[in-house]
């Protein structure tokens, strides 16, 4: 275990979104915030309680299982974006449901903006046990099992519903499976938007990606994917991009339209390409100390709840992005380029070397069944 908490302390990259205010469901879910470390969002948030109220609905399941009876439990949510963005509303989500289908036995506080640390200190805190759930960024878990380096292949999904049934399919299960050994249990694959490279010219093909000092998260599949296109991608701290793309230090990014919007990047960026070139996906994990200690029964309504909560989540977050495209695209001054097939194919042809160096660690076998599965929903 130690090995492995080597292996992860030596990752520095993170995960983030932009707030979105949303009203979650009433219940008794509560949110703590600090200021955050190691979000690619801003660190600080706000404390705030949820306002609670009494369950109205039966406790009783359709099986008749009376889940109020049993031992109390509690259970921190922690993750290290921003207060208000899906990931967070859905978690205070999932509080509401467990509380009214147990009478208030199980609860769940939330703790947004790192407020129990960043993602490496959030894995951590799992793997001892201090900790019950945390949503985590796939770049953080290389270190575990190499499967999960499979989300991080450039221009592998076509679609949200092939991503989606990709994750919730075998090749999802494979990969929380691979985490058991280093002591987390797979709940959900969570939604965080897909990525997109902006700069202040226009791009169309790869060859436009010439010369570009383009900002990348400190993960190496990131940097091998754009040095194939012929940028010159460089590692940076979210916090200093804005300023980095203002004085011409970086010439380009890539992230999400959460991001893109939440830290004003389209102030110093004129171009959105939409890209898409990676489905930016956070699972949620349990500590696996803490759920072996959980009673089947009990097990059996989380899954049931968490079942339930990414349902909304994805509902939400795609929501999300298209409003921001929108508000984006509509504001006058930025311009948002969609590419056609051709163009996002050409994109995938020129970062095959990254799938020729990574695929054989992956496995060969788990990027042809999401071939597979992206060859359904070809228009």
């Amino acid at each position: 275990m130690k090995k492995t908490f080597k292996k992860l302390i030596a990752l520095t990259s993170a995960v983030s979104l932009t707030a979105l205010s949303v009203a979650g469901c009433g219940g008794s879910s509560q949110t703590s915030a600090d200021a955050g470390k190691g979000s690619e969002q801003s660190q600080a948030a706000a404390e705030t309680k949820v306002e609670t109220t009494d369950a109205a609905a039966s406790q009783d399941t359709s099986d008749g299982t009376d889940y109020t009876q049993g031992d109390k439990i509690t259970i921190k949510i922690a993750h290290v974006s921003q207060e208000g963005v899906p990931i967070d509303v859905a978690s205070k989500k999932l509080g509401d449901m467990l509380n009214e289908k147990t009478g208030g036995r199980i609860t769940v506080n939330v703790f947004p903006a790192s407020a129990l640390g960043n993602n490496t200190e959030l894995l951590e805190q799992l793997q001892m046990g201090t900790l019950e759930m945390a949503i985590s960024s796939v770049a953080f878990l290389g270190a575990f099992t190499e499967t999960t380096k499979l989300l991080d292949l450039p221009y592998l999904f076509q679609s949200n519903e092939a991503a989606e049934e990709v994750l919730d399919g075998d090749v999802g299960q494979t990969i929380f499976e691979n985490l058991q050994p280093a002591g987390f249990e797979g709940m959900a694959w969570l939604a965080t938007g897909w990525r997109h490279v902006t700069a202040n010219k226009e791009i169309h093909k790869p060859e436009d990606m010439k010369g570009l000092k383009i900002r990348v998260m400190e993960n190496q599949m990131h940097i091998d994917h754009f040095n194939a296109l012929g940028a010159s991608a460089v590692p940076m701290a979210f916090s200093e991009l804005y300023t980095a793309l203002q004085n011409g230090t970086m010439d380009a990014q890539e992230n999400p339209f959460a991001n893109i919007d939440g830290n004003r990047l389209y102030e110093v960026q004129k171009y959105i390409i939409k890209t898409g070139h990676i489905y930016d996906t956070s699972p949620l994990l349990a500590s696996k100390t803490w759920w072996d200690s959980l009673s089947e029964s009990d097990q059996k309504l989380i899954r049931e709840c968490v079942n339930e909560m990414v349902t909304y989540e994805r509902e939400l977050s795609a929501s999300n992005e298209a409003e921001l495209e929108e508000k984006i695209g509509n504001n006058g001054t930025n311009v948002v380029i969609t590419l056609t097939d051709e163009e996002r194919q050409a994109f995938k042809d020129a970062a095959q070397p990254v799938y020729d160096k990574y695929g054989p660690e992956i496995g060969e076998d788990l990027i042809s069944q999401v071939n597979e599965i992206n060859q359904k929903y070809v228009k």
